[in-house]
């Protein structure tokens, strides 16, 4: 197989895979798909979170900060805490910070995400 036809391949697993997200009727990715932030916001919480419990509300405040202001971002992440998508809790270490992590719902809805992701793959592929 040329190199040409591999990034065929790969540009209909993303098409594919943008579709997914796109027509998704899933509640976690109709909240995060609206926009390049908040999908970003959603990627790094659950990647950082993977490697830690949790990270800071001024760590989640500097994600995107090129794209929204403060103030967007603020009210972003504290309606995704409404949802119910991230949770916050004051730090045991200093009783002036607050941690936010995924939510067990969001880890949910993220590994069905995933699994429509799988099963996309394997569509453009014939298997794994």
């Amino acid at each position: 197989m040329s190199n040409s036809e591999k990034n065929d391949d790969l540009d209909v697993r993303l098409a594919k895979l943008l579709t997914v997200v796109l027509e998704s009727e899933d509640e976690l990715f109709s909240f995060f798909a609206a926009s390049r932030y908040s999908m970003l916001l959603l990627m790094r919480v659950l990647l950082i979170c993977e490697e830690r419990a949790s990270l800071s509300k001024e760590e989640c405040l500097r994600i995107g900060r090129d794209m929204r202001s403060r103030t967007h971002r603020q009210n972003f992440i504290d309606e995704a805490i409404r949802r119910g998508f991230f949770a916050k809790e004051p730090s045991t270490e200093d009783a002036r910070q607050v941690l936010i992590y995924p939510t067990e719902k969001t880890k949910r809805l993220f590994k069905e995400w995933a699994a429509a992701y799988h099963q996309t793959r394997r569509s453009a592929f014939g298997g794994d």
